[in-house]
């Protein structure tokens, strides 16, 4: 059960407004737009869920009528009612209010009546709600709102746990950071391993308690073989820490509230951060300025928030993308900065480089996910791989900068002796040179129960259809994928026979002799259904998959969908062996 619609009602900046919500969420749009409004409605549904769970719905009198409902404390609530309301006239009939809707059906109704008031109403398909048990049944939701982040106390001292457990997930939470990890240290293993996977070269120790009146906590970390108090580590690692934390802690919430997380943080960790985020399975609603993130983010996870408009747009095109990123004043493009940083240097055929990072995230090739301090120079393909031996002559020869080089280019439909005699030649000056084994990368999408998972996914909200279904998902799927191609035999055979035909021009044999030889290569990769699905246009068959489930289940689906399904055993030993090599040329620090 995920939040569907949310809509506002004289809240804040938000007069008449409206914002649709999927899985992943990632509000942009220029300051003053209401991102923070919307954020602040969350907190207070979080504040609002958590009373409910620990109190019966009880009547509720207003001025000329009563409702039955939660009273939600002020004391409780996680912002100020003071200015929440829209039309400064507080004399004004127009309510303030904001509706979340469920995927469920459910909704649930916040009032804020004269600055003093916090009223929630439920409505269900079901039977009125009139204990806390039925809420919890009817309503598994909890919110889990990321608070501000600051430095880390200098000196901590030892809090009650009634203190902590009431603050630390509010504006204080950052000066009682040691309080946190000294009460819970049944997760700090888990945050343990965050931590030193996510920054190299580094590991962290459970707090300890010192001294008296009063008692204090210090909390060490070690780099290089140097330990420190984490008060004396930099601000960016420190709200690191503190990211991690939150993450950690909200192992049972079900929707995770983060504004602008890359606030002190390096590009790397935030991308880093987006995809813990996404790995958690949680609904994730996030703000952010990030250009970074933005272009991490599917396209149509991108959420442009204005509030002279009556609805959110959710991006769904490359314009809209391009508006988006204009919105928050940033733009994403290659720079010298990192390449002097990092020297490494990835060509990358195509737009597809964050597909490949999304590959290697899933199966488990940590620095090529994170993408680190590698420089991507797209390249239109084997029509381009001379500027790759240039660079490389250009780097060592002219610049004399050490500046390692790696490249990944798609196969089509050349031949196998095509391939081998271009990879020999170029590896004799980029070592780290690959062809995909498939004709491109889509190709490693296209495995059924993967695609069959992230059709069920997208039909939770449809239990009926769902259960019809997953009954016969891969299947399905799997005779989907087998339609789709069958047509494609001829294209790709002639595709075959004419790269061959090329290759060979000069070798003096006979045009009938080299198409036999394609047919003759082809036909047991088309009698494999597996090996088909490689030999195939991945980018086509994708898109034809996609219009076919959207034509018979109303669904469509993404590649970061598909991934988030694949098993190592699903990709071809070729592709694991591309994505090792190249998760060790982005974690060296060596120019190999």
């Amino acid at each position: 059960m995920q939040l569907r619609t949310v809509r506002f009602r004289n809240f804040k900046g938000l007069r008449n407004y409206q914002i649709s919500f999927r899985h992943i969420n990632v509000l942009v749009g220029p300051n003053n737009a209401g991102k923070s409004s919307v954020l602040d409605a969350f907190r207070l549904l979080g504040a609002a869920l958590r009373y409910a769970r620990r109190r019966n719905p009880t009547v509720i009198a207003r001025e000329s009528s009563s409702i039955f409902g939660w009273e939600v404390p002020v004391s409780t609530l996680p912002i100020s009612l003071v200015n929440v309301h829209s039309d400064a006239n507080y004399d004004s009939v127009e309510e303030t209010s904001i509706s979340f809707e469920f995927t469920n059906g459910s909704q649930i109704r916040i009032l804020l009546i004269d600055s003093a008031r916090c009223l929630m109403t439920v409505e269900t398909n079901g039977a009125r709600v009139t204990t806390t048990s039925q809420f919890k049944a009817r309503f598994p939701v909890e919110i889990y709102a990321f608070p501000t982040l600051g430095p880390i106390e200098e000196e901590e001292e030892w809090l009650t746990d009634e203190y902590v457990e009431r603050h630390r997930s509010g504006r204080r939470s950052h000066r009682m950071f040691r309080n946190v990890w000294f009460r819970q240290r049944e997760l700090f293993s888990t945050f343990k391993k965050m931590v030193e996977e996510s920054w190299l070269g580094v590991t962290i120790s459970e707090p300890v308690r010192y001294g008296v009146a009063p008692p204090r906590l210090e909390m060490f970390f070690t780099e290089a073989r140097r330990a420190r108090e984490v008060s004396w580590a930099g601000f960016g690692f420190q709200v690191w820490l503190q990211l991690l934390t939150h993450l950690v802690s909200a192992t049972t919430s079900t929707a995770l509230i983060v504004d602008e997380p890359e606030i002190y943080l390096h590009p790397d960790l935030q991308r880093r951060l987006f995809e813990l985020l996404r790995r958690t399975g949680k609904q994730i609603i996030l703000a952010t300025h990030s250009a970074e993130i933005v272009n991490d983010a599917e396209r149509d996870e991108v959420v442009l928030v204005d509030r002279g408009r009556r609805a959110a747009k959710r991006i769904g095109e490359i314009e809209g993308l391009q508006e988006a990123l204009f919105s928050i004043g940033s733009a994403q493009n290659i720079h010298l900065t990192k390449l002097s940083r990092g020297r490494r240097v990835l060509f990358f055929e195509g737009q597809d480089y964050k597909l490949l990072r999304r590959f290697a995230s899933q199966l488990g090739y940590e620095a090529l996910a994170d993408g680190g301090d590698v420089t991507v120079v797209p390249i239109g393909g084997f029509a381009q791989r001379q500027r790759i031996e240039d660079a490389a002559w250009t780097f060592g020869q002219v610049l004399k900068a050490e500046i390692a080089i790696a490249a990944l280019l798609d196969r089509d439909y050349r031949s196998i002796e095509e391939i081998n005699e271009i990879v020999a030649g170029i590896r004799s000056v980029v070592p780290r040179f690959h062809v995909l084994g498939s004709k491109e990368i889509e190709n490693y999408l296209l495995v059924p129960h993967a695609i069959a998972k992230a059709v069920e996914a997208r039909l939770r909200d449809r239990p009926a259809e769902l259960e019809k279904f997953a009954a016969s998902g891969e299947s399905t799927i799997f005779r989907l994928l087998e339609e789709i191609t069958a047509s494609m035999r001829t294209d790709v055979q002639s595709q075959v026979v004419g790269h061959r035909i090329r290759y060979f021009a000069k070798s003096g044999k006979d045009i009938s002799t080299l198409t036999k030889e394609a047919i003759t290569f082809l036909d047991p990769i088309w009698e494999n259904k597996k090996m088909r699905f490689g030999a195939v246009p991945g980018k086509q068959t994708f898109a034809e998959l996609n219009t076919r489930l959207q034509n018979d289940l109303h669904v469509s689906i993404t590649a970061i969908q598909i991934v988030s399904h694949i098993r190592r055993a699903d990709i071809p030993d070729e592709f694991n062996t591309i994505l090792e090599d190249l998760n060790d040329f982005a974690r060296s620090l060596s120019t190999r």
